[in-house]
This record gives C-alpha cells, structure tokens and sequence, in this order.
C-alpha cells in the first residue's frame, strides 16, 4: 500500500493567496515589475548596480518607449510638453491627487530638486481630470513648498505613452531624452541610493 502523503491539497491555500493578492493589487503591475526584472538589458546594465534600498525596484526596460510629445497644460493653462525640457536629465513623475504613494513621495521629490538644482529637472506631471484640477495644482504648491512646475494631462495619454502599468511611476531622462531607467511605486527620492543614481546618469553612464 502507497502511504506517500498527497501534498498537493497543501499548496491550494498558497496559489489561492497569490491569486488574492493579484486580484487586489493589480496584476499588471506585478507581471510587469516581473517581467523588466527578467529581461534587463545589457545596455545600461551598469546603472542596475544602484538598485538597492530606495532604489530595490528600479527598472531597465529592453526597449523603452520614446519620450511624449502629448500635449500638457502648465499652471497658467499654457500647452508645453515634455520634449521642451530636452537638453537636461529629466525625473519624470506620473502622479494624481488620489493616488497615495504619489502624495507621500512628492515631498521627496522636491527635496530631490533642490539638492539638484541647476543641474536635472524634476517633473511632475498630473493625470488628475479637469474637475480636480485646481486641487491638483494646490496639492503640488503645498507639498513641495512650490519648488516644482505644474503640469497636466487630463487625458491620461501620457500614461500609455510612458507605458506606465500604474502610479506612481517615476521616469528618468538622460539630456537627449531617452529614457535611462525607471521605478514603478513610491520611493524616497531624497535618499542617498538615488542621489548615486542620478550623479551617474549626469556622469553619462547612461549614455
């Protein structure tokens, strides 16, 4: 007689908990995090060796989309797009009012531009609708001591440009407008980890 234990019965709770999680926290932005994680590319290689601490999740796409030229309105209603900013390395955040990993990182973000200055810029830019516009652009006024510009799309395109699977999901340039690498969820972006990122994207490791 086989006394061999079926153990099959005990990972049904495993795979139903995965499922679970999945369902409740979006499965394209974990698939996708998977999938950037197996496929690293050897160009810019060099720049995963920064993702630790802050930086854990930061991302080499094999082949990244190109920058948007999707129209944006500025503070004053003005249109402008990203490609205006091309010449300087650009951190490119993808960021709404209801989101609230975009809210607590924000600060950082603008602690990053500060310690930066003159050197990259830090871009914000709000996917928030038309009606929660002028929350948006206070939020960002409070949140950053006004030290970073107000930009919106209020079509969202700018997320299917990016190719962005969620929010936050913050963008990183090099001067030419090609994109060097990038991070999907919050993250400090005051620290150390990205500060040594950023000094080598500006020393042209990524070029």
């Amino acid at each position: 007689m086989d006394t061999k234990a079926d153990t099959s019965g005990s990972q049904k709770p495993w795979a139903l908990w995965v499922a679970l999680a999945m369902l409740v926290f979006g499965a394209a932005p974990v698939l996708y995090v998977l999938f950037a994680a197996s496929s690293k590319p050897e160009q810019n290689a060099g720049l995963m060796r920064f993702a630790q601490g802050e930086m854990q999740r930061l991302i080499i796409l094999p082949d990244p989309p190109p920058l948007s030229s999707r129209t944006l309105r500025d503070a004053a209603g003005e249109e402008t797009n990203l490609q205006a900013f091309q010449g300087e390395v650009m951190v490119v955040n993808l960021w709404a009012t209801w989101c609230a990993p975009c809210v607590e990182e924000m600060p950082t973000l603008a602690a990053l531009q500060h310690r930066f200055e003159g050197r990259l810029r830090v871009i914000p830019v709000s996917v928030d609708s038309e009606g929660q516009r002028a929350e948006a652009q206070a939020s960002l006024a409070r949140l950053t001591g006004g030290r970073l510009p107000f930009l919106i799309d209020m079509t969202r395109g700018v997320l299917f440009d990016a190719q962005a699977p969620g929010m936050p999901v913050t963008i990183i340039y090099d001067a030419g407008g090609r994109e060097v690498a990038r991070l999907a969820g919050g993250a400090d972006w005051a620290s150390d980890e990205t500060a040594a990122l950023l000094e080598a994207v500006l020393a042209g490791e990524a070029s």
